[in-house]
């Protein structure tokens, strides 16, 4: 099985990078979300007695009791001083395989600071870069998401072409045009694309395109805090009301995205239930 998309990405990967806030006597946090396959992980740092503390957890909010999932770990800290990158202080902080279950939806690990060659008392001039990097080695008791190949076509399937930056994306003119009044008045209504089998499109860029069709299409698919605002924007570029449902659901229910942020957005894109929920 390939487990590549077509930008190189493995499927069975993905990271998570955040940022602490300058270091100080209060215990504060930060915390980072990702999807791999389906599979909700988050990462929290917290700073605290003159040391980070890095709590990975799996599938957390899930009350199925028959899963398990095994993952290779990485986590690399870096500190940043006067919004450089320090190089010469990156530290790996672990390299493990760990397998999550039921019983074990989390690991913690600590490091203090003069592991990573700072001075307590220029503690409070930096703050941290953190990168989580994931690879899952066996998933059990777990539906995995789809993920469709929209560079291949599908002759039972695709019945059209869309051109972005010079690269072919086949779909199916039909689903478009159920979730987009842009496409069903481009195929369906009186423009010159009308029985054409390939369209060019200019407005958006190749991957933003791709995670619009992931969320047309029955993939399983989780919006997440990176993503969010390219795809309000393709779904308002496409009057694509259901994906722009989709992204204020969303954004009503995270916390890691400042309220003054949602607010912007909800103005913009006319996100009622959001400026009201928030």
């Amino acid at each position: 099985m390939n487990s590549k998309l077509e930008n190189g990405q493995d499927i069975f990967c993905g990271s998570m990078k955040l940022f602490t806030e300058h270091f100080n006597e209060i215990r504060k946090s930060t915390i980072s979300y990702v999807s791999i396959l389906n599979i909700p992980w988050n990462m929290k740092v917290s700073e605290t007695d003159k040391k980070l503390t890095f709590k990975l957890s799996c599938n957390e909010n899930t009350a199925n009791t028959m899963w398990n999932c095994k993952a290779d770990v990485e986590i690399y800290v870096k500190p940043i001083l006067d919004g450089k990158i320090e190089y010469s202080k990156i530290e790996k902080v672990l390299d493990d395989q760990k397998t999550f279950d039921y019983k074990n939806k989390h690991m913690e690990v600590s490091i203090g600071v003069d592991q990573l060659g700072l001075e307590t008392e220029t503690l409070e001039n930096y703050h941290f870069e953190v990168q989580t990097n994931l690879r899952l080695k066996r998933i059990y008791g777990y539906r995995k998401r789809k993920v469709l190949d929209y560079t291949v076509e599908h002759p039972r399937f695709s019945n059209g072409v869309i051109v972005i930056d010079e690269r072919k994306i086949y779909v199916n003119k039909q689903i478009l045009a159920m979730h987009s009044k842009y496409f069903n008045n481009l195929f369906f209504g009186d423009f010159n694309e009308k029985g054409q089998s390939t369209v060019q499109i200019h407005e958006v860029s190749y991957e933003g395109f791709i995670t619009f069709l992931d969320f047309i299409h029955p993939t399983g698919r989780r919006i997440e805090s990176s993503f969010v605002e390219g795809l309000m924007e393709v779904a308002d570029l496409f009057m694509a009301d259901r994906v722009m449902e989709y992204c204020e659901e969303f954004l009503i229910k995270t916390e890691i995205i400042e309220k003054a942020q949602k607010m912007i957005w909800a103005e913009k894109y006319s996100l009622h239930n959001l400026m009201v929920g928030s």
